[in-house]
């Protein structure tokens, strides 16, 4: 049994095959070259056994997140192979880490030597272009929009969060004996407070009922959605999920009332400003 290759097939095929090996080639001299120079050395472990196509860690994966024990499985994953360590994923390979130095380096020292870029496929049906999935002068224009909110002043003043609290013991039974899901009470109060802290107006989850959380229900699941995307890794493009689509609608709609008070509010700021300022203006006139 042989293959009977057209001429140009086999051209093809070869060129293929020598552009991937001259990638490959390149980029490992490249990444030796740099550990040389500033001393790195290999990750010590590898969670993944398949080198190639890291197939034999997805099954554990889907399992974990299909019993809501992601978190589990990651503490165990740590404790197993150390604070740092390799996962490949379809083709995807990834380093772990929860060693304090190298989070101090990737998030502050040298912040500007690691990218979100790769994030924006999976995130952008959702978060669109931000703070969370870009780089270089879109991540700095995000930031800066944002970073208002994030003022010493504003972080410490917690006085909208009592009511929040007291919202959140409300719901939970006195009789001493009566089991509650605390996880979901305090999902509800972190989009509480998230959205009094970043909007100045609390969506007020924990004051509804079951059937009223239309916002909080579809941004928990549109965030399993971007979690499914990322797992995919180049696979992502064949992920169809209409219940995601139309979650990320509910959540975008939800989000798009806020802006439009926020553009509202400058707007009426500004022509109260401008109609001062005609004031003050004839008023000098006057004198």
């Amino acid at each position: 049994m042989y293959l009977n290759l057209h001429p140009k097939h086999l051209i093809l095929l070869v060129a293929a095959l020598v552009t991937f090996a001259c990638v490959s080639i390149r980029r490992f001299l490249v990444r030796r070259q740099f550990a040389r120079k500033h001393g790195c050395q290999a990750v010590a472990r590898s969670f993944s056994k398949d080198p190639f196509l890291g197939l034999d860690t997805i099954p554990g994966t889907i399992r974990a997140l299909r019993q809501h024990k992601i978190l589990e499985r990651s503490v165990e994953l740590f404790r197993i192979y150390g604070n740092t360590f390799t996962l490949t994923e379809l083709q995807k390979r990834a380093i772990l880490a929860i060693e304090p130095e190298n989070i101090k380096t990737i998030l502050s020292l040298k912040f500007n030597n690691y990218g979100l870029s790769h994030r924006l496929e999976p995130f952008k049906p959702l978060l669109g272009e931000g703070i969370f999935d870009t780089d270089g002068a879109h991540w700095a224009a995000s930031r800066a929009l944002i970073r208002p909110s994030f003022t010493r002043d504003q972080v410490a003043d917690l006085t909208s969060l009592d009511n929040l609290i007291q919202d959140l013991f409300a719901l939970l039974p006195r009789d001493g004996t009566t089991a509650v899901d605390l996880q979901e009470l305090f999902f509800r109060y972190t989009i509480d407070s998230a959205t009094e802290f970043l909007f100045g107006q609390s969506v007020g989850t924990l004051k509804k009922a079951q059937s009223e959380l239309g916002f909080a229900q579809a941004f928990h699941y549109a965030q399993k959605a971007i979690i499914t995307r990322g797992m995919l890794g180049p696979l992502a493009v064949f992920y169809r999920d209409r219940k995601a689509d139309e979650c990320n609608r509910v959540c975008r709609e939800f989000v798009q009332r806020f802006v439009e008070e926020a553009f509202h509010a400058a707007e009426g700021e500004r022509e109260k400003k401008q109609a001062e300022t005609k004031r003050q203006k004839r008023i000098s006139h006057m004198n």
